[in-house]
């Protein structure tokens, strides 16, 4: 029995085809498994709202039960008092029954279920609709994107992972739409991100305090600029010249690769011919800087043999 493989998308393209194929097939995986590393994360952000859903969809059914059974005392009354004689023990029935269901009660905590369970739904879909923007596919051609939405996005996703060691404030000003590789960027600000919680975390230690991380976009034509700044103890003059170096890391095993750095400056600088800087400023925190041009750049430079 003959078997024939699918046909590699590369083999009649020659090897700078392949390169640009690989490279993409390298970022996507990338992306993928920072995905993978926020899993958890992301399945209890959706599970808090899912557990208030199924509480309030509880509460509802036997809210409903109650009120069906007294509907149908309703019922009763109407018939014996359509045919003139309506028994005093009916009546006993249905206040007993009204006594029982707590009317008032549900007057006020049914619309509250039924809103919280529609907060819950939205909620759940946020979560989802941001996880499917940002592990969509990266595509090679650059095309005009909202900024503003795809950090706002990022921070969705990366929320579990920065909501127990800071809060998060937002600044954005309207941008126009950027041409670039959005699924790329998203890549960048989530590395930018949790390069923040980290230093936050190692600050404050077990102590139980909280700090800040702030994003804020400007529009400095013919550029926008992407700060996210954070509280926490700052670079060391020692490493400032390395920290874009491949596979530098100040970060215990298993905490960090090194390449988070390294590959957020070839996607700004390299494809998409902008700028990653940063100031800091030790035992304060530190500031990334990103800055893309509005109209992109002709070509990417990643991958140009």
């Amino acid at each position: 029995m003959h078997l024939e493989l699918p046909s590699d998308p590369r083999g009649h393209e020659g090897p700078a085809r392949a390169c640009c194929y690989d490279e993409l097939a390298a970022r996507q995986a990338q992306k993928l498994e920072a995905v993978g590393r926020l899993a958890a994360g992301i399945a209890h952000e959706i599970n808090t709202p899912i557990q208030f859903v199924g509480d309030n969809t509880h509460f509802l059914l036997d809210a409903f039960a109650g009120l069906q059974r007294l509907l149908g005392a309703y019922a009763a009354l109407r018939e014996a008092a359509a045919a003139g004689a309506v028994d005093a023990a009916l009546v006993e029935t249905i206040g007993r029954a009204e006594e029982e269901l707590d009317l008032p009660y549900l007057r006020e905590e049914i619309p509250r279920a039924l809103a919280q369970t529609l907060e819950g739904v939205e909620r759940v879909a946020t979560i989802v609709r941001a996880l499917k923007e940002f592990a969509h596919p990266i595509r090679k051609e650059h095309a005009p994107a909202d900024l503003n939405h795809a950090l706002q996005s990022t921070l969705t996703v990366a929320r579990n992972e920065l909501k127990y060691v800071a809060d998060v404030q937002t600044d954005f000003e309207p941008l126009p739409p950027v041409v670039c590789q959005v699924g790329d960027l998203n890549q960048v600000f989530l590395n930018l991100l949790i390069n923040a919680a980290h230093a936050i975390a190692d600050k404050v230690g077990d102590s139980g305090a909280r700090g800040t991380i702030t994003v804020r976009t400007r529009h400095c034509p013919p550029r926008v600029e992407i700060a996210i700044s954070d509280t926490g103890s700052g670079i060391p003059a020692a490493i400032r010249d390395r920290i874009f170096d491949p596979f530098f890391t100040t970060k215990e095993v298993g905490r960090g690769t090194g390449q988070g750095l390294a590959l957020a400056r070839a996607i700004v600088v390299e494809q998409h011919g902008g700028e990653l800087t940063f100031d800091t400023v030790e035992g304060a925190g530190t500031t990334f800087y990103v800055r893309l041009p509005v109209a992109g750049v002709a070509e990417p430079t990643v991958g140009r043999s």
